[in-house]
């Protein structure tokens, strides 16, 4: 698994230009459907102090730190890191490899979010350490994810029941993928059971779990959506999960 987290790390550092330019816009439907979620789960971000675990480029923790939260940035990518501290330069950020063991200070953030990161790590038991670690008590861990029963790049032209369909097969097998995305990298598929199963093993309780309709890649109203794009918003390819530390779940 080392050899595969280096090569990861290496691949995100050659694909990192691409990436900046396409991850974070307004036409990035996966945060879109990411942040009401997100607006819910960790309410107004005035004053707390928030962890962004696979900062990438920095985009998210500049818009929560317009937000009037203090966030620090992590990231495996020397290359995407060294964008993030051009471009936000009062957001710490620092470059350590998530699928190692990631220092951080006991009960130092109110919440911690990680957005579309975990899918890309070959191993998710340093990471989740880290973060039960890192919250304070009723403090919010937000991730997301490509949902691992039905993501899949190829849709499948059908006859019936619907013009489009899309097939899954071998979903319980963990299984790497190279994905196409931003020139390339490796995807480390896993049934949904093993990402509740990492989170309990660390004392993780999961709170809630919801599956955003897929949007189209433009922000344009949904009565102007293509025949197409309105049957792809009935199968969701990325799903959202909000975690407390189970033995201090003090919530509302």
């Amino acid at each position: 698994m080392a050899a595969d987290a280096h090569a990861d790390r290496v691949r995100w550092d050659a694909v990192a230009t691409s990436y900046a330019a396409m991850v974070g816009g307004d036409a990035d439907s996966f945060y879109r459907r990411l942040e009401p979620f997100l607006a819910e789960e960790i309410g107004d971000p005035t004053g707390q102090r928030i962890w962004d675990l696979g900062c990438g480029h920095g985009w998210l923790a500049g818009l929560l730190t317009a937000g009037g939260a203090r966030v620090d940035g992590v990231d495996g990518s020397a290359a995407l890191i060294a964008t993030a501290r051009h471009n936000h330069p009062d957001v710490r950020f620092e470059v350590r490899d998530l699928a190692d063991e990631v220092p951080v200070e006991e009960n130092a953030y109110d919440a911690v979010v990680c957005h579309m990161v975990l899918m890309d790590l070959p191993v998710l038991d340093p990471i989740i350490t880290a973060v039960a670690k890192a919250l304070r008590p009723g403090g919010r861990f937000v991730f997301s994810v490509l949902h691992p029963a039905f993501y899949n790049q190829t849709p499948s032209p059908s006859d019936s029941p619907a013009p489009w369909s899309r097939t899954v097969t071998g979903y319980l097998e963990p299984e790497q993928w190279w994905v196409k995305s931003f020139g390339g990298h490796r995807h480390y598929h896993r049934p949904l059971e093993d990402y509740v199963e990492v989170l309990a093993r660390h004392g993780l309780l999961v709170r809630r779990l919801v599956e955003p309709p897929t949007l189209p890649h433009h922000a344009r109203s949904d009565d102007q959506w293509s025949a197409y794009e309105r049957w792809f918003a009935t199968i969701p390819t990325m799903l959202a999960v909000s975690a407390v530390v189970s033995d201090r779940t003090g919530t509302d």
